[in-house]
């Protein structure tokens, strides 16, 4: 009898350590950042980036992808519906630099944020800048991606929150706004959260 509470209790302990792994697990696939699959009608998605200390920031923000070639260093072409537009590139350093739109008569101001990622293509990364929404000027992100691509965020609002997610189950708490509780599913590139409203939401990696 002893022998078979010993195993028993053996066996508990190793469903609870499979059962913690399986939430740390989910917990670690929530840390990224991620966009709402829906566009709301005046443009925004919503953006939701998990840290690791159970921190997030939550954003309503106008996202617009595209694609880009850097040649050399200081020539960028953006591919758009009528072919490639050339703009310049001026650096000021490896981590501050300008991209020069002749035909709207201005420029963008980047600064770096993080590490130099390729020497070779010094764009790669993650750039902070300002973007212009419903003739209001508002912070902005750009992205450019090794690859070619390219995401510029523009960030209407944002907001800073808090998470626990344990197993199948997450909660967000971000003051002045409906509590989000209930069941979520992630994959490597796809999120499921509750909606406040009811039903779910889904969201991309990105």
């Amino acid at each position: 009898m002893h022998r078979f509470a010993k195993l028993a209790l053996s066996f508990l302990l190793c469903s609870a350590l499979v059962a913690l792994q399986a939430g740390q697990s989910q917990h670690d696939r929530l840390i990224d950042r991620w966009r709402s699959s829906q566009v709301s009608p005046a443009g925004l998605s919503a953006v939701f980036e998990f840290h690791a200390d159970n921190q997030l920031d939550s954003y309503s923000a106008v996202i617009s992808d595209g694609k880009y070639r850097l040649v050399g260093t200081d020539t960028i072409l953006f591919q758009s519906g009528r072919g490639d537009e050339k703009q310049e590139v001026e650096w000021d350093s490896q981590d501050r630099a300008r991209i020069e739109d002749e035909a709207a008569g201005k420029s963008i101001e980047l600064a770096r944020l993080g590490k130099i990622l390729d020497s070779k293509n010094p764009l790669a990364g993650e750039w902070s800048t300002t973007g212009e929404w419903n003739g209001g000027s508002y912070p902005a992100r750009v992205l450019f991606y090794p690859d070619g691509r390219v995401v510029w965020i523009t960030t209407v609002r944002a907001e800073r929150g808090s998470y626990s997610a344990q197993s199948k189950n997450i909660r967000l708490e971000i003051s002045g706004r409906p509590l989000v509780e209930g069941s979520f599913d992630v994959t490597e590139d796809r999120l499921t959260l509750p909606n406040p409203k009811g039903g779910t939401s889904s969201f991309e990696r990105f």
